[in-house]
């Protein structure tokens, strides 16, 4: 009589391998999304941005940004949106990370997780 238990040892590692591939095309794709509405609200935003003066530009885009990789990428995405519109000569985006940085998070998100990204009018 065989004793079947289960998956043998290769099966798991596929059923491991298909669930991570799974994960990061949906992390991927949620990253995506998040990055659209980066650059809708720093498009929005530019003009305020520009207009004020560089002590009351900064600007915190209102994103759920868990990671400094992903705010990492979301910052390169908005630069390239914010040259295309010719803002960079204005606008500088950059990420707040709360372990390096000597301010304040400006969102509940930055807060919890430690990191966002902001425009700030360049001097």
């Amino acid at each position: 009589m065989n004793d079947v238990s289960g998956p043998t040892k290769s099966e798991r590692k596929k059923i491991r391998r298909r669930a991570k591939k799974a994960a990061e095309t949906s992390g991927g794709r949620d990253l995506e999304a998040l990055t659209d509405i980066a650059i809708a609200q720093a498009l929005a935003l530019a003009p305020e941005v520009a207009a004020s003066t560089v002590i009351e530009s900064e600007r915190v885009l209102d994103l759920d940004v868990e990671t400094l990789d992903a705010a990492r990428f979301i910052r390169k995405r908005v630069n390239e949106a914010l040259g295309f519109d010719e803002w960079l000569d204005e606008i500088e985006v950059w990420v707040w990370d709360l372990d390096t940085s000597v301010r304040d998070a400006m969102s509940d998100a930055g807060r919890e997780h430690g990191v966002e990204v902001r425009l700030e009018k360049l001097a």
